[in-house]
């Protein structure tokens, strides 16, 4: 099966450029594209087998977050990067509160660009250095888990494991609550408590510190 990656965004000068590059760099052998989201889920619905979808969270029929939202509640096996304008921390940790697996600001470079996507794929979460700077954590942080104090070694209690693994795949929380087969409200619960053992705020936040400890890759 060849590798395919769906790009989702209105102008067509940027799709033109994110197809271009993708294809020689040989990133994807196949990149199609849609210029609304109406179009996205009549693709998703004739044929759902891509690899990765890169979605502009400024889409003219739909809001960023309904969007997403949507995306991930309905494909959760679909690896969602946005690719977008507006690159406040408060926008990035919203999209990762709704399961992302990468952010890309449009004022970064194609090598950037690139790199995130790859990252993505090979199973990780990319998360700009700059917004984990403001969340409070290093772009590089070199922190041998072994070497950390005995109160760093986070355990996770059974529920709040079988959660964290769906957390780190960017998997909502009432998708968690569906496949776990538990309350919505429990999944928060269990989240609260993984949040708490990380000393952490949000999703965002708990994927960089499991990777400052070497929790995840």
């Amino acid at each position: 099966m060849s590798s395919r990656v769906l790009i989702v965004d209105d102008h067509p000068i940027i799709r033109d450029a994110l197809v271009t590059s993708l294809i020689s760099l040989g990133v994807f052998e196949d990149v199609e594209t849609a210029a609304s989201f109406q179009e996205l889920l009549e693709k998703l619905e004739r044929d759902g087998e891509y690899q990765l979808l890169v979605l502009d969270l400024s889409l003219t029929d739909v809001s960023g977050a309904d969007g997403m939202l949507y995306i991930r509640e309905h494909y959760p096996a679909l690896p969602v990067v946005i690719f977008s304008g507006n690159d406040s921390v408060d926008i990035v940790a919203q999209c990762f509160e709704n399961g992302v697996h990468g952010f890309v600001s449009k004022n970064s470079s194609m090598q950037v660009f690139v790199s995130a996507i790859r990252i993505v794929l090979a199973g990780s979460t990319y998360i700009p250095p700059s917004a984990a700077s403001l969340m409070g954590f290093e772009s590089n942080p070199v922190i041998e888990a072994e070497l950390l104090p005995a109160q760093e070694q986070i355990r996770f209690t059974p529920k709040q494991q079988e959660v964290f693994e769906q957390l780190i795949q960017g998997v909502p929380n009432k998708v968690i609550a569906r496949r776990l087969n538990m309350a919505e409200g429990t999944v928060k619960t269990h989240l609260h408590g993984i949040y708490q053992l990380l000393r952490v705020g949000n999703r965002a936040q708990a994927i960089l510190r499991s990777q400052q400890l070497q929790i995840i890759k």
